[in-house]
Formats: C-alpha cells, structure tokens, sequence
C-alpha cells in the first residue's frame, strides 16, 4: 500500500519527490487548514493555547538562544577558522563583491519590512514597552526598540542557517537539505533515514507558517492602500478576497508558464522601493532624519547587551511576548528560505566574509529605511500633532502619506510595491517548499514540478485566510511563533554539527568534499 501511495506522488509529482517529507509535511498542516476554512474561532482558540504553552516554556530559549546565535557568529568570525572557505580552497566566490553585496542588500527587503518599518515604531511611540506615549524619549525608544528587532539578532539566525548549508553542501558535498548538516552527530544512515526526513519536514513547515505572517501582513498593507483609494471597508473579508486573488493569479502564473514575469518584478521591487525611500527623504523632515539615524543608532548600541541578555524586556512581559518572541520567532520560521538562498549566493567566501557581511550589511539598510519612512511619521505625531501612531497599523504608511505631497501618487506606488512583494515572496517561498520535498533537486518533469508548485501556494493562501479570520495580526503572529518551535532547536543541533565539523579539519584533509562515514 505504501509503496503503491508513493508511486502515485511520483507519478503526479516527479520522480525525485521525497514521499515521506511530503506527507509528513501534510500531514502536520492539513490540521490547521481544515480549522482555518470550517472553524476559525476553533484555531484561534488552538493557536492561542499553543503560544501560550510555547511563551510559558521557551520565552527564555528564544529570547536568550537568538542572542546565543549572534555571539556565536561573531566568535567564529573572528576565529581561525573564519579563514576556512565554503567550498574548496580554490574555489573563487561565484559573484564580485558588489553583486554579493547587492543580492544581500535585496535579501533584506521584503514585505515585513515595508509594513514594519513605519508600522512598528508609531505602535510604539503610541504603546510604550515603559514611559509617555507621545514623547521625544519614548520616539526615540520606539526607533531603538525596530533597529533591534531587525537587526544584528535577526540577521545572525539566517547566517546561522546559511553558513551550515553552505559549508555542508559546498565544502562537504552532502546537498543542500537541513538534514545533510547533522550527519556529524547523528550519521548518514540516521540523516538519510527517518530522522532526516523528519528534520527537512520541519523546515518546509517553518517556512509555510513563516511566510504566512509576510502574506498576511502584506495583503493587510494592500488592502489598507485600496480601501483609502477607493472607499470600501477594510475589513478581514476584503483581506481575504486580496489573499484569493494573490493565491489564483500565482497559480495561474504557474501552470501557464508566464513566472518569467516574477524577475520583472523583483527589479520592480527595488525601483519601487528607492522611489518611495527617496520621496521620504526629500519631502520629509530630511534634518530630523539625519540626527534621528544617528541618535537611534547610538542608543541601539550603548543598549544591546541590556535588551539582548534580558528575558522579560522593560520588565512587560506581554510586550515581550507580543514583540520580541514574535520577531524572534518569525526570523526563524524564515530561515530555511532566506538561509538557504544566501548559502546559494556565497559559494567561495570565507567564514570570515560571509558572517561580517550577513550581520552587518542587511541590517544597516533596515535601519535607513525605517529612520527614513517611520522617522517621518515619527516627526509628524511629535511635532505637527497627527495621530499616525493611533491608525490600524496595516494603515501607518498611508495615514503618514496623507499629511505629504503627492498622496495619491505615493499611495499607489505603495500599494504597487505591497501587491509586487506579496507576489514575489509567494513564488519564492512556494518554490523553496517544493524544492525541500524533491531532495533540493529541480523535478525533472517541469510539469511535475509545477504542480508541487501549485499545491503549496494553494495551502499558503488558504492557511493565511484562516489565520487572518482566526485573529487577524495576532492570528498571524501565532502561525509564525507555532511553525518556529521545530526549527529553533534544529538550529542549536546544527550549531553543533558545525563545531564538530570544523574541528574535524584539524585531523583531515581541508579540500576533502566526501565526508566521512558515520
């Protein structure tokens, strides 16, 4: 039966489909599918009691683990064994300095950080962790509080799973699946085996709840965007129909081949996105944001130890919960699709290069462009008296837009630049999902493929509208912090691997690409 069940997968998804990771995959979100459509009052009330019981327990390992992660990549990037490359001692890196640069630099922007980076700071400048709402001190706090949630913290969890997969597909040759980098502890046979399907399992599912927070957080921006231009109520069902129709034009793309059209619009993303950073600097209060950037860059440093060895921040333990797991976690369920793309990027850099690079220049274009975008609504609630920090947050963007030239104008290219990140991400997300269920491979059947495609942007939209209707942002947030759990911990046994593996060059050859044998 089993065997008549995965020639039917193969069949339908190509021959180079894992039938285990797939099923098992399935098998854990068919669950949350079937609440989201039939009983989202039912998911709510699951997902809620999930986060709970996971704050209750492992607040403490996120909060002080991702920390962990950051000290971690520093110390290896300053040891000797930074200068080990990933891939063979002669291997060159497969992109100049300045592409790898700028293929970081795209990495960094997504839709969380178009819908964060105004949205988060007037949330806090209107709900403090601690202090006045509506002061200079907490405006100032309410930008410390974005730089460190998108920051060096973020940036070491995906250069924590970049570097493994990386080292242990380029330098190792064992692929690149989750499950190759364990085989220093747990062996080939174990890691080919049940236990790796498992562990791969785990790294399709972080990523399908992860990027349900990125479309659901984006279609809410959109809808925001459509319902100030056009009149109609933002509403969850108005969220829903644009997560429908993102979910129906993707899968259109995909069966009829016309996904060529997703390259036109990752460079449209990057236009887009200087065009509104630059309108924000010119039209906006350009002095303040200078001095804005340097006093909040300032106070992110004199107070990172403070937030990063803390386990209740401001001593607000629902702030922390609702903030800072929350970002924690959502870095995470993001990891195995932004790690494994720039493990992709990095063939031929050392350690070294790869760790300072990862920590140092993604975050710095995070900081300008919340300093630029959240600095000017900033500006505007505490000097010219708007309430940008009391709209739905899904609406900052616009409402701050309101009080500028061009509203109209701008408000479109925002809501362009939402529908254009919603719609790359889901491809780019869908097509990393599928490709963990073919062993990393690329099906050889293209139509095969199309269709592994299809069936997991067809679950991502309809895990998103269940989510969205099950609670909304909270409702997202919560796919998020449950689809973290798994991988947080393969990320502490990968570490390990890591260590294992890069003291065993001491005792071998530091180009041998086959790996020794469990």
């Amino acid at each position: 039966m089993q065997q008549e069940n995965n020639s039917w997968l193969k069949r339908l998804f190509g021959k180079e489909i894992d039938p285990m990771v797939f099923n098992l995959t399935i098998a854990l979100t068919i669950p949350f599918v079937v609440m989201g459509l039939f009983m989202p009052d039912r998911l709510a009330k699951v997902s809620n009691a999930m986060v709970g019981s996971i704050c209750n327990y492992m607040q403490s390992t996120y909060l002080l683990g991702v920390t962990g992660f950051l000290i971690f990549c520093i110390v290896l990037g300053l040891s000797p064994f930074g200068k080990i490359k990933l891939g063979k001692d002669d291997d060159k890196p497969e992109f100049s300095t300045t592409s790898w640069f700028s293929m970081l630099f795209s990495a960094g922007m997504g839709i969380g950080l178009l819908f964060w980076s105004i949205a988060e700071p007037m949330s806090h400048m209107a709900n403090p962790p601690i202090g006045e709402a509506g002061t200079a001190e907490t405006a100032n706090l309410a930008q410390e509080i974005y730089f460190f949630h998108w920051g060096f913290h973020a940036w070491a969890i995906y250069a924590i799973v970049g570097l493994c997969l990386a080292y242990f597909n380029f330098r190792k040759g064992r692929g690149s699946l989750v499950s190759g980098c364990l085989v220093p502890i747990f062996g080939e046979k174990a890691c080919n085996g049940l236990f790796g399907k498992i562990v791969d399992s785990f790294a399709v599912w972080a990523t399908l709840f992860g990027v349900v927070t990125g479309l659901g957080t984006g279609a809410m921006q959109m809808t925001g965007g459509l319902s100030y231009l056009f009149g109609f109520e933002n509403s969850t069902n108005a969220v829903a129909i644009v997560v429908t129709f993102i979910t129906v034009s993707f899968v259109i793309s995909a069966i009829t081949g016309i996904g060529k059209g997703i390259k036109i619009l990752s460079n449209l993303n990057i236009v887009l996105m200087l065009i509104l950073f630059c309108f924000f600097l010119l039209c906006g209060p350009t002095a303040f944001l200078f001095k804005n950037f340097a006093v909040t860059v300032g106070g992110y440093l004199r107070d990172l130890p403070t937030l990063a060895f803390s386990t209740v921040l401001f001593d607000n333990e629902g702030w922390t919960r609702g903030w800072t797991v929350f970002y924690w976690a959502f870095w995470i369920a993001w990891a195995p699709f932004v790690g494994g793309f720039i493990a992709r990027i990095s063939k031929g850099r050392t350690i070294r290069e790869f760790v300072f690079m990862v920590l140092i220049a993604p975050p710095i274009f995070s900081f300008l462009f919340s300093t630029v975008i959240g600095g000017t609504g900033v500006y505007m609630d505490l000097f010219e008296g708007t309430a940008i920090g009391k709209v739905a947050l899904e609406l900052s963007l616009y409402e701050t837009l309101t009080h500028m030239p061009a509203t109209v104008i701008m408000s479109i290219v925002g809501v362009l630049l939402a529908t254009s990140f919603v719609i790359t991400s889901a491809d780019s997300a869908t097509y990393v999902m599928a490709r963990l269920c073919t062993q990393g491979k690329d099906p050889s059947d293209a139509k095969a493929g199309t269709r592994l495609t299809v069936v997991w942007g067809s679950l991502l939209g309809i895990l998103t509208i269940g989510f969205s209707y099950s609670g909304g942002l909270n409702g997202l947030k919560a796919a998020t912090i449950i689809g973290s759990v798994p991988f947080i911990i393969i990320m502490f046994l990968c570490i390990v691997s890591l260590v294992i593996a890069l003291l065993k060059e001491k005792t071998q050859p530091a180009t041998e690409l086959a790996a020794d044998k469990a």
